[in-house]
């Protein structure tokens, strides 16, 4: 009898967690295979989206994902445990009390912030990196509102109401394009005067988004301008105390909230593990994306260390790397198990893009060579349907109408790419005398007629009447509607019933209805069932 491979995936990320689905799906019938994913956390967090979370746009739950709903069926095991050093030579993990063996690893615990050695940054700034940097991040700004309305010192409520992000690349942007937009909604609930608060981003670099040509980065500007943003560029930080910012020659900046988003390196273990690094605590692989001291040992996401041939630099540390490295490492398992060829990475990036708020952004977008600069409502959409795609490899189709909610029809304030047209913010009662009228008036309808469609029309109109599967009963009412147009009964008073069966289909009869009970309930049972959670057809 064989004994059984055991691989190991660490890190639950983009890269460790497309991975472990791309291997379970390659082994789901070998019994002769383990999959373990190891994590610190028991879900998934959404790194892209975390300033979402920071300026209250979006719900917290929103930008996380549950591990084991993720593999809920598969043949993954997830295990919740920090660990704190591998030996590449025993093939063990080690955690503060337990030890995993593997045969193969696959390293994916990605990246934290560097702080450069600048005195006072780690112990003083705040972070944006992780679930809890974003929730908490987002309760200190709260923070800083309520106790700045109380306080009589100006200058103690100028630096409450001073916000520095450090950080001109793709993090801090979007952090304080967020905090743009949120100011307005900060100052309306405290009653503070726009003036007063002031949002900086500062960087070393001469230019804001280097990565991106200069006419979007200009744009870009003037976005930050719009929303009174002051850049601040070619500043190199000396110093952070715990209510200041040293930018250099170029003075002093005071605040209590200054947050650093200023560059990334390997994550804590990288630091150590005894393994050929290079470019900030990142494992050098080979065009295999093994580890060049391990052949058993594989990276992925920002953890890689590879120069692709013909190329200066090392791929990128970004969402897309991950998702190219994913499946060729678990091809590549899957090859050395069963004795066939592996496959060198060779990924094609796509671009990059960049949000500044809710409702706009920049983004270049293409083939190498032939990339092309895309802004404003565009920009965004490419953004959701980016994030839409990536979700249904992970979650499927439930957790990309979840985001779709989140994103477009519970937003705050207007903040989506298509403002508040869509919002469900609207008080489902007010819905409750038309429900009730449609509903009697099939009801009616159906008793005067006995004939052909006349069950139909009563057991319709009393589903309305009292609030049961009132989205279905609003949809079956529009296609009877319909039929007896076709079948020459048309009338003006028609109208009224496909319209109001409009205005239904979207939950009415949770406000004084029936489905208030019903729904949660079956809801529940559904969500139960093993084949739902196996294809994600749960229903958040």
């Amino acid at each position: 009898m064989n004994k059984k491979k055991k691989i190991v995936l660490l890190g639950g990320g983009y890269g460790g967690l497309l991975t472990a689905k791309k291997l379970a799906n390659k082994f789901k019938n070998d019994s002769n295979v383990e999959i373990t994913l190891i994590d610190k956390n028991p879900y998934h967090t959404m790194r892209t989206e975390l300033h979402e979370v920071v300026a209250e746009r979006v719900s917290e739950e929103s930008i996380r994902i549950d591990l084991k709903k993720i593999f809920a069926g598969r043949k993954v095991n997830v295990v919740l445990d920090h660990i704190k050093n591998i030996d590449f030579d025993k093939k063990v993990l080690k955690s503060e009390n337990k030890k995993y063996d593997y045969d193969y690893l696959v390293v994916g615990t990605g990246s934290r912030p560097t702080f450069f050695g600048i005195p006072g940054v780690e112990e003083y700034t705040k972070k944006l990196w992780e679930y809890d940097d974003a929730v908490n991040l987002k309760a200190h700004i709260l923070h800083m509102f309520r106790e700045a309305i109380k306080e009589t010192d100006k200058e103690k409520r100028r630096k409450m109401l001073t916000f520095v992000v450090v950080g001109g690349g793709f993090t801090g942007i979007e952090l304080v394009g967020e905090l743009g937009e949120y100011k307005e909604r900060l100052c309306k609930k405290f009653c503070i005067d726009k003036e007063e608060v002031k949002l900086y981003v500062v960087d070393a670099m001469p230019k804001i988004l280097p990565i991106l040509s200069d006419n979007l980065i200009k744009k870009a500007e003037k976005r930050l301008e719009k929303l009174e943003v002051e850049i601040i560029t070619g500043a190199k930080i000396t110093e952070v105390s715990k209510e200041s910012v040293t930018l250099g020659d170029k003075g002093t900046i005071e605040s209590n909230t200054i947050v650093w988003a200023a560059g990334v390196e390997g994550s804590e273990l990288m630091g150590n593990v005894d393994v050929q690094q290079n470019g900030r605590k990142r494992i050098v692989t080979n065009d295999k994306l093994q580890s060049v001291d391990h052949e058993n040992v594989y990276v992925v996401g920002d953890n890689i260390f590879y120069i692709v041939e013909g190329q200066e630099r090392p791929v990128p540390q970004m969402v897309e790397n991950a998702e190219h490295s994913a499946p060729l490492v678990a091809n590549n398992i899957y090859a050395d198990i069963k004795g066939k060829e592996k496959k060198s990475y060779k990924p094609t990036f796509h671009g990059c893009m960049v949000c500044i708020g809710g409702q706009y952004g920049v983004a270049t977008v293409g083939f190498p060579g032939k990339m092309v600069g895309v802004t404003g409502f565009m920009a965004m959409f490419i953004k959701h349907f980016i994030n839409l795609v990536y979700f249904l490899q992970v979650a499927g189709i439930s957790k990309c109408c979840s985001y779709i909610s989140h994103e477009i029809f519970h937003v705050k304030d207007n903040r989506s790419l298509i403002g508040g047209h869509l919002t469900k913010s609207y008080q489902k009662f007010w819905l409750v005398p038309l429900r009730i009228f449609i509903g009697h008036q099939w009801l009616q309808h159906g008793l005067n007629n006995p004939a052909g469609i006349a069950t139909g029309e009563v057991v319709i109109g009393l589903l309305l009447i009292t609030g049961l599967f009132t989205s279905l009963s609003a949809v079956t009412s529009i296609v009877m509607a319909i039929m007896l147009c076709i079948s020459g009964g048309f009338s003006s008073e028609i109208l009224w019933y496909v319209i109001g069966a409009v205005a239904l289909m979207g939950g009415a009869g949770k406000s004084l209805g029936l489905d208030y009970y019903v729904l949660p309930s079956l809801k529940k049972t559904w969500n139960n069932i093993g084949f739902v959670k196996k294809n994600y057809l749960d229903i958040d």
